[in-house]
């Protein structure tokens, strides 16, 4: 025997009727093809929403059992799931409703001046009286406000900017409920409108946030990653927002996307519901993607995501929410790396991009657009990420990676834990890195930092964990300066934590503690150097102020050696 669901126990001892014992039904809210609302209160302050559905009133007489295993499964399917864009499913029970509990659900006061729900009621007694029992479903769920429908009935006759943050809003706070389904292998199946909620306000708001995702009746799990074949229902949804393919049973999340897209684009650009029914069959089936009218306001390229995640072929339509990132702001935060690869495109000037990958996989990223700030969420957290700058003006900040490559110029880099940084463009600046790499076996080069352009400034440089060469101990080597410096170095020395190359001038090093260290070029200014090992210096017209070392290998003359490095160090 499997697992029994906890909502099968409520099923065997539990009906409506039974929870009027801590649950009154103040006030009846509506009905449809799917059963009664009505708002219930425990206590004295907790609402609720009661939906009482009637299965043998809602399809084929034939298929009353189908149906009260299917609306009986799928309500069970959300039990427990909670999130702020879905509206949460408290109880339900299955139980069937007898003659007594129909006339029950009659006299409650609520009812009592709705002459048509009485009639229908009425009915549904001598259904009961004649059959013994009704197919029933009642569920207790969150309390909501009014629908998404009414938002766009009121909202949708006049562009007014004033909505234009409250519509992408909404967009989002759907597009959070239904990414949550999917991430649970759940599909919604009824994605429109009308099955979209604001949040019920304790002051009177028709239309509080956040948005909810509700009205589950149609939910289905996935039963694989991509597809399911022959286990859903087909025709199944509202015909307006449906994808094609839910003409047959193979379908999966893409369906719900296609859905999402439909709604997305009627939302955002005030599409009357009169239209539609017309403008979406032009979109899907005429591929007039003319129609949609982005403009500057709405998410980043959103334009071309409805496109895609409408398409009337299945397999030309965005598959998963890999391909979806709304970019609301000039900040985003990026999670993992399909994020981070999915805005790599869609950078502009001005953006900032918070980086919190935690995932074991390395991926490298190249950018190349200005005036972009990188900041780490969690600059503790090594995160698998190797980055290179190509644009200039860009800031990087507060981040820990594998490798950070910075080909443009103007940039600022500060507080970066690394494992390799290569300048390669000029007059960029670099404060508070640190660098932590293991010596390279053999002749295998490792670099802290390299250097290779001009004007950069370096402050406040930490190497560390690098294995030393033991027969290099307190010596001073002069080494004429030449093509064979870098290879002679690493040979003698191992792995280098700061190389400034021969093609640089004009650098600057300032407060700087790490093992090994190659200096060329022309023009630098070294100051505040704490070498724990080996530290050599070629090139010509440097400016040297307080360099310690334990092993100082002068390629200039001794004369100009001595005029830069404290005698007292050099002593030591």
């Amino acid at each position: 025997m499997g697992d029994t669901d906890p909502m099968d126990h409520d099923s065997c001892v539990e009906s409506l009727t039974s929870w009027f014992d801590y649950l009154s039904l103040e006030s009846f809210l509506g009905c449809g093809s799917f059963g009664y609302v009505f708002k219930g209160i425990s206590g004295q302050t907790n609402l609720s929403a009661v939906k009482v559905i009637f299965i043998d009133a809602i399809g084929n007489q034939l298929d009353y059992g189908e149906d009260n295993l299917r609306l009986s499964r799928e309500y069970k399917l959300m039990r427990g799931k909670k999130h702020d864009n879905l509206v949460e499913i408290l109880k339900a029970t299955d139980t069937p409703f007898t003659e007594e509990d129909v006339n029950v659900l009659r006299n409650i006061r609520c009812l009592q001046n709705n002459d048509d729900v009485l009639d229908q009621l009425h009915s549904l007694s001598f259904r009961a009286q004649r059959k013994k029992q009704i197919p029933t479903l009642c569920i207790q769920m969150e309390l909501c406000g009014k629908t998404l429908r009414h938002w766009l009935t009121r909202n949708n006759e006049i562009d007014n900017p004033e909505l234009h943050p409250i519509r992408k809003k909404i967009v989002m706070d759907m597009y959070e409920g239904l990414k949550y389904l999917h991430n649970n292998k759940i599909m919604h199946r009824d994605f429109r409108p009308e099955n979209i909620m604001f949040s019920f306000s304790q002051t009177g708001e028709e239309f509080a946030f956040p948005v909810k995702v509700g009205d589950f009746g149609l939910c289905r799990n996935v039963h694989g990653e991509h597809t399911v074949t022959k286990t859903l229902t087909c025709f199944v949804g509202s015909v307006t927002y449906r994808a094609p393919e839910t003409n047959f049973s193979d379908y999966s999340i893409p369906a719900d996307l296609y859905s999402f897209g439909l709604v997305s684009w009627e939302i955002l650009q005030q599409i009357k519901q009169k239209d539609t029914r017309s403008m979406f069959h032009r979109l899907v089936h005429d591929a007039e993607t003319s129609l949609i009218k982005g403009t500057d306001w709405w998410f980043r390229n959103w334009t071309n995501i409805i496109i895609n995640l409408t398409k009337r072929r299945v397999q030309d339509r965005i598959k998963g929410h890999g391909d979806i990132f709304l970019i609301d702001s000039r900040q985003v935060t990026v999670e993992s790396h399909e994020e981070f690869s999915f805005i790599q495109g869609q950078l502009v000037a001005g953006d900032i991009i918070n980086i919190n990958i935690m995932e074991d996989i390395v991926k490298s990223y190249h950018f190349v657009e200005d005036n972009l700030t990188f900041n780490g969420v969690n600059a503790l957290s090594h995160q698998n990420v190797r980055i290179v700058i190509g644009g200039n003006h860009c800031t990087i900040n507060n981040l820990t990676l594998e490798f950070l490559g910075i080909k443009g110029n103007n940039n600022v880099v500060s507080n970066v834990i690394c494992d390799f940084v290569d300048v390669i463009g000029d007059e960029n600046q670099l404060s508070n890195i640190e660098i932590c790499h293991p010596e390279g076996p053999g002749r295998c080069v490792r670099f802290g930092i390299i250097i290779r352009g001009n004007n950069n400034v370096l402050t406040s440089f930490n190497c560390y964990n690098v294995s030393v060469c033991e027969e290099a101990k307190n010596h001073v080597y002069n080494i004429e300066p030449g093509a064979d410096n870098l290879y002679a170095f690493v040979q003698q020395y191992g792995s280098l934590c700061l190389y400034v190359s021969h093609f640089s001038q004009s650098c600057t090093i300032n407060g700087a503690t790490f093992c090994n260290g190659l200096i060329e070029g022309t023009k630098h200014i070294l100051r505040v150097i704490k070498c724990s090992n080996a530290i050599q210096i070629c090139g010509k017209d440097h400016t040297v102020e307080d360099v310690e070392a334990l092993n100082l290998i002068d390629g200039w003359t001794k004369t100009e050696f001595w005029n830069f490095i404290p005698k007292s160090t050099l002593e030591k």
